[in-house]
């Protein structure tokens, strides 16, 4: 929607988008720990909240207050992370292209992940205070991934990021809480090590993830044709169990076709909610009837869907937590903000359920 608003202030001249964009790659006021920057990338949180009322009065409408917890999306301005090609791979490096992908609550803690656009530098985790929303740290993953899907198991204190394997396969990876808590990257200087990894049968990719009632929802994203989501059950120490056959790859219990372009799952009592975005046209929230993992079916966007709300673009994964919605936008990475087009969502924003 806001392309079309903005697209007449573009005829300014070159000199003035340059301005622009000059301001928008350091952000608000410069704020920076241990090499990642900690402040807002695009807006200040009064801007924030008017572009979103002005271009997206609906999803406005369902934010609880304009004082309520948003939590700022780190390190896309900067980050230190590992250098993945070149003479200089394996060293400790700052990257410019950190692409925010997947969303968590892990106890205390908000877990961002993101990758690197370039694939020069290791994917990482961002870990928040949950409460405060202040920058605690970063742990560096052992991969380039996208690690588009988290999803924690509290029970098992468990934390479940999609990656793959060096064939580009369709591959889980695993952390533990105990992990999560000791390692820093400022103090390690190199990768954590992943607990387990699972080789996924009958999904091309794994794009995005949720966990429900010992079981993980593993989707895959296309931007073309329909995609597919597979349920995974999950044994009593909460680990895949259901091995193919002569393959060391492990097979879903069921899997459920799904609406295009689609990044990310939550599921919320009776409702199963996907988040549908690709390129800088308006994402949205599409809302079906969850019978059961059992019962679960196709989602036809055309037959079954119960409802939709319109998002700004590039939203990617979403959370659920006592009838809030949590969602994460990519909108804010250097590859995107610098288009006055788009609007920037440079934080973690929450959204009330009817």
């Amino acid at each position: 929607m806001k392309k079309f608003v903005v697209m007449v202030s573009l005829l300014l001249g070159v000199g003035l988008l340059g301005f622009y964009g000059l301001e928008l790659f350091n952000g608000t006021s410069y704020k920076e720990e241990n090499g990642t920057n900690t402040n807002a990338a695009s807006n200040q949180l009064d801007e924030f909240y008017q572009e979103l009322k002005e271009y997206y009065p609906d999803l406005y409408e369902k934010v609880p207050s304009e004082k309520s917890q948003t939590y700022i999306v780190p390190g896309l301005v900067q980050t230190n992370t590992i250098q993945a090609k070149g003479e200089d791979k394996g060293s400790v490096d700052q990257a410019e292209d950190m692409t925010p992908q997947g969303l968590s609550f892990v106890e205390d803690y908000v877990l961002i992940s993101a990758y690197s656009n370039s694939y020069s530098h290791d994917s990482v985790l961002w870990i928040l205070d949950r409460e405060t929303g202040d920058y605690l740290k970063t742990i560096v993953l052992p991969t380039t991934s996208h690690v588009g899907g988290l999803a924690y198991d509290s029970q098992h204190k468990r934390l479940w990021i999609t990656t793959t394997d060096e064939d580009k396969n369709s591959q889980i990876s695993s952390l533990e809480l105990s992990t999560i808590q000791k390692e820093d990257f400022s103090q390690s200087k190199k990768a954590v090590s992943f607990s387990q990894q699972y080789k996924l049968a009958k999904i091309e990719k794994a794009s995005f993830m949720t966990y429900l009632d010992g079981h993980l929802f593993i989707g895959y994203f296309d931007k073309n044709d329909k995609g597919y989501m597979t349920l995974f059950s999950l044994d009593e120490n909460g680990l895949l169990y259901q091995k193919s056959p002569n393959s060391d790859s492990y097979s879903p219990m069921k899997v459920i076709e799904i609406p295009q372009q689609i990044q990310g799952v939550a599921i919320v009592g009776k409702e199963i909610i996907l988040s549908q975005s690709y390129g800088d046209k308006d994402s949205k929230l599409l809302f079906f009837a969850f019978p059961g993992i059992e019962k679960l079916e196709d989602l036809d966007q055309s037959t079954n869907l119960l409802k939709e709300v319109t998002a700004p673009p590039y939203m990617q994964q979403l959370i659920s937590e006592n009838h809030y919605l949590y969602l994460l936008f990519e909108s804010s990475s250097i590859k995107y903000r610098l288009n006055p087009t788009v609007t920037s969502m440079d934080r973690v924003i929450k959204i009330k359920l009817d």
